[in-house]
């Protein structure tokens, strides 16, 4: 939580657990390029991974070009907007072209952007739907379609002005 302001000791202390070899890898949640610049410009460590918001809705297209250029995994939390994205007619229209779930349609969208994305389930023929997304491509004309649907909105909180009571 920016508010707070202790992200950058909360980062450090995560290097030293990685370099005691507690853990292997580390990363961060929710931070903004401002947040970023300012854990690595003050210890000198990138992260691994951050795991934002994104969806068809909320694609964060600026936040995965710094992440890219810094050679940061882009972890994709909410990845169908909590079902939100589903009903959209292009998702459908696709789905339906490609004989497929909407659902996979998304996730498959997010592949192909490079996004890391684990869609929450505890239905197993719905977790097996899922990942059932390697057997098909879109195409750039398709990948366009998704793209227009970015309307900025989130489902969660914004980083930047979160305040936990």
């Amino acid at each position: 939580m920016p508010s707070r302001d202790r992200y950058v000791e909360t980062w450090q202390a995560l290097i030293e657990l990685r370099d005691e070899g507690l853990i292997r890898a580390i990363g961060v949640s929710n931070f903004q390029p401002a947040h970023l610049a300012r854990i690595i410009e003050e210890t000198g460590e990138t992260p691994v991974v951050n795991q934002v918001e994104l969806h068809p809705h909320l694609q964060q297209v600026g936040l995965r070009r710094e992440h890219a250029d810094r050679g940061i995994v882009t972890e994709a939390w909410s990845p169908l907007a909590q079902g939100a994205v589903l009903g959209e007619p292009a998702i459908k229209a696709l789905a339906e072209q490609h004989g497929r779930a909407p659902a996979q349609i998304v996730l498959r969208w997010h592949l192909q952007l490079g996004n890391v994305v684990i869609p929450k389930s505890v239905t197993p023929a719905r977790i097996d739907e899922n990942l059932d997304i390697f057997g098909f491509q879109l195409a750039d004309a398709e990948m366009q379609q998704i793209a227009e649907l970015d309307e900025g909105r989130r489902i969660g909180p914004d980083p930047d002005t979160f305040v936990r009571p």
